[in-house]
């Protein structure tokens, strides 16, 4: 999370040497607004309310579309563990097939 994990990123992408790709996306906004794909020798800046992952460079593709899956679970108690699992879900495909440039 920036702005305080900012070094231990740089620190991890120079570790690497710079072979991966990363993905920062707001805290706080939706809809993919403001998400940005970091190439392997793009600079980086320092801003706050960002999360910051490893991009997954090589997904599994339905016919060359990236997708995703969501389920939705409500925990109720942690001792003991109680999960109601909602019998429907999110499946959401990407409209252009997948390319990493």
């Amino acid at each position: 999370m920036f702005p305080d994990d900012f070094r231990k990123f740089t620190a991890e992408r120079e570790a690497d040497n710079y072979k991966h790709m990363y993905i920062m996306k707001p805290n706080a906004l939706s809809c993919g607004r403001g998400i940005k794909v970091i190439g392997q020798k793009q600079e980086v800046k320092r801003k706050a309310g960002y999360v910051v992952s490893q991009y997954v460079s090589n997904p599994h593709l339905i016919d060359g579309f990236k997708y995703d899956l969501r389920i939705y679970a409500l925990v109720t108690c942690y001792e003991p563990l109680k999960i109601y699992l909602f019998r429907e879900g999110l499946v959401r495909f990407a409209t252009q097939k997948y390319t990493t440039s």
